[in-house]
């Protein structure tokens, strides 16, 4: 995080890594087993749950993702990455995300409610 946070402020731009930073965050807060990258569904498994995780990155005009609706998944982790590189993150259960026929659900970072 400190390197994207260093190379952003020498450059103006930012690195492509905030996924996998998200991922990795997961992976350490949550105790998140990730998949293999690229790996078809989701992108991890906690327990028995198929985890999905999106990042909203430090750039981002708009704090929301969208998730594929299609995808095989449990949970939705999202991870956001403020723009003073500060991480904080949400997980719901997908049965308390809003129903769509829409290929992908666009969910902001305020209506997330953490799972109980």
């Amino acid at each position: 995080m400190s390197l994207a946070e260093s190379y952003h402020v020498e450059t103006g731009r930012h690195l492509n890594v905030y996924g996998d930073i998200g991922e990795l965050f997961g992976a350490i807060t949550y105790g998140i087993k990730l998949n293999k990258n690229y790996a078809q569904g989701a992108d991890g498994r906690l327990g028995n749950d198929h985890v999905e995780i999106k990042t909203i990155t430090p750039f981002k005009s708009n704090d929301e993702v969208a998730v594929k609706v299609s995808g095989n998944f449990s949970k939705l982790l999202v991870v956001k990455i403020n723009a003073d590189f500060e991480v904080s993150s949400r997980m719901v259960d997908r049965s308390k995300l809003p129903k769509t026929a829409k290929p992908f659900l666009r969910i902001r970072w305020e209506d997330l409610h953490v799972a109980k």
